[in-house]
Parts: structure tokens; C-alpha cells; sequence
């Protein structure tokens, strides 16, 4: 059997941790939304991953908000992500 190495500061392989992001992008489209916010426990029914892991993939990956997603809540209304502010550059052409 093969070994596999993982990251010295936590047991995922960083490349995993980028698929891991893009199914969290992707599932974002398409779990319930309600008032602009998706819950942990929406994310983990539809993705199946470890509260943990979808928690890490937060803290250390860039995962993009889908526009209809605000935030997404975790455990005890922590806010693991948020829609970025857009500022408006100057005057409408």
C-alpha cells in the first residue's frame, strides 16, 4: 500500500482541499437559501463531508459565494463566509 503524505499543519492533502472547495462552490448553487444565508447543516446533508472539513475548507481556501448567498452560517451562528462589499468606481456611463 502506497503512503500518502499530508500537510504538516492538518491531515488533508492540499489538493483535495481544492476539490473539496470547488464542490463546496458548486453545492453552494444549489442547497436552500434562506433570507441570503446557508447553514453548515445544509451544506453537510447535500456534500456529505465532515462538518470539520467543510469548516477547514472555509478557513483555508478561497471559495466564491454564489450572487443569491450572503453568508454561510456555522456552528453557534459563526460566519464561515461572506458576500465581499462591491464598491462602485466612479459614475455610470
Amino acid at each position: 500500500m502506497e503512503e500518502v503524505l499530508t500537510q504538516p499543519d492538518g491531515p488533508y492533502i492540499p489538493d483535495a482541499m481544492q476539490r473539496y472547495a470547488r464542490a463546496i462552490e458548486k453545492t453552494l448553487a444549489e442547497v436552500p437559501v434562506v433570507n441570503g444565508v446557508v447553514t453548515l447543516e445544509a451544506l453537510w446533508m447535500e456534500l456529505g463531508l465532515p462538518r470539520d472539513l467543510i469548516i477547514e475548507a472555509f478557513e483555508t481556501m478561497e471559495i466564491k459565494l454564489p450572487p443569491h448567498v450572503e453568508r454561510v452560517i456555522g456552528p453557534n451562528g459563526q460566519i464561515l463566509a461572506q458576500q465581499k462589499k462591491s464598491e462602485q468606481t466612479g459614475p455610470l456611463s
